[in-house]
């Protein structure tokens, strides 16, 4: 097509209407040849023309792919002014080499950058949106997507809530291991708790050794942070069967875990030095949640929340665990178990509460010989006993005191 443009190869028509002119019953006849015009490498002023345009068209081949749209766009009009200029100041020459072709080669190369450059965009933006989406549940990588400012990244105190999922006795799991197998057992853990808190419009903060931070209420806001990451710790507990069969296919340890969650203010947004930036949060939010997490080896249960967590979700029931000094912090915070939505519970469920309430504030009243008689009945019946014997005890030493 550029030769043919410029005139170096001509194409030739002609056209027959040959109607009734023959037996044949054929309607027209179109002929088409071609041949060569002129010589590209002939003496001046048409060779200098013809280069000079060509070089043009290079240049705007090449340099357009390193810009952007508008970068690329400025360079096509740099082109069209430059063999405009070519025209005016050679009429001569150009008049054998038809400007509206040369024209059409810039339209054609614009128009072919203009379309790779849209591809390219396209491919980017569902790379992000996959890389986003490993973080971020999808709706939220779509919110951001119609809405970049859903998500700033500046930093500013908000309510969240923080996640913490470890794994119960992965020492032990790590020394029968080889590393190859264990990066693998990492994996199927590290799947299975994500893709739950993502089911659950989490945020996956960071993976620490054996343990996610996940957080609710950051990058995107929420008004059910407190409620989504209770939803999704429950879920992880209660889906841990489906992890295990996996674990077993392989041949490799079965887990259990522990998850702690704490709902408050905390300072979230881009941390980190000029060599690496990290969007997290920090906070006594999250240094609390770390720490109940902890706390669940002591009490034998698999999900502590703090007491912030449970007065945002009063349509829940828990059972009260204790009460601790969290290191680093000077007010004490009071541990809860959640036990499931109060209108799903069931009778019995219930009336173990009721006890365990009635215990607990006998205890804390000073009422040894009533909170011991509860407490004792409930480690028959209820569980876990470990948790009892802790209360137990305690009862045993303040009677000392």
């Amino acid at each position: 097509m550029i030769f043919t443009g410029l005139g170096v190869f001509r194409l030739y028509f002609d056209f027959d209407w040959t109607a009734g002119k023959t037996d044949s019953g054929q309607l027209f006849a179109l002929r088409m040849r071609g041949g060569q015009s002129f010589n590209l490498f002939e003496a001046e002023p048409f060779g200098r023309v013809f280069w000079f345009s060509q070089l043009a068209t290079l240049c705007m081949t090449i340099l357009m792919p390193m810009f952007r749209l508008i970068g690329g766009s400025i360079i096509a009009l740099i082109t069209v002014a430059v063999l405009v200029a070519l025209h005016l100041n050679f009429t001569t020459a150009a008049a054998q080499i038809p400007l509206e072709f040369q024209l059409l080669i810039v339209l054609v190369l614009y128009g072919s950058y203009v379309l790779l450059n849209y591809i390219g965009e396209v491919r980017d933006r569902k790379r992000f949106d996959r890389l986003l989406s490993q973080y971020v549940p999808a709706e939220l990588a779509a919110e951001y997507r119609r809405d970049p400012d859903v998500m700033k990244l500046r930093g500013e105190e908000r309510e969240i809530s923080v996640l913490f999922c470890d794994v119960v006795g992965f020492s032990a799991i790590s020394e029968k291991l080889e590393p190859a197998e264990l990066a693998q057992w990492l994996n199927l853990f590290f799947t299975h708790v994500s893709r739950i808190v993502v089911r659950h419009r989490g945020s996956i903060d960071k993976y620490m050794g054996d343990t996610v931070m996940a957080v609710w209420g950051a990058p995107a806001r929420s008004e059910s942070h407190a409620f989504d990451a209770l939803s999704a710790a429950l879920d992880i507990q209660a889906e841990i069967e489906v992890l295990n069969k996996k674990y077993r296919d392989k041949r490799l340890p079965e887990v259990s875990m522990a998850i702690g969650i704490s709902t408050g203010p905390a300072m979230v947004g881009p941390l980190g030095s000029e060599y690496r930036m990290d969007y997290t949060v920090v906070g006594d939010t999250v240094n609390i949640a770390q720490r109940l997490e902890e706390q669940t080896r002591k009490y034998q249960v698999s999900i502590i929340v703090s007491d912030n967590t449970t007065e945002a979700l009063p349509d829940m029931r828990f059972r009260e665990l204790d009460t601790v000094m969290v290191k680093g912090r000077i007010q004490p915070v009071t541990m809860f178990e959640p036990m499931g939505p109060a209108d799903q519970l069931s009778d019995v469920m219930q009336h173990w509460l009721e006890l365990h309430e009635l215990a607990m504030q006998a205890s804390k009243e000073g009422k040894w010989d009533t909170a011991e008689s509860y407490f004792l009945q409930l480690r028959e019946e209820w569980g876990p006993a470990d948790m009892y014997d802790l209360y137990l005890a305690g009862i045993a030493q303040a009677r000392q005191h």
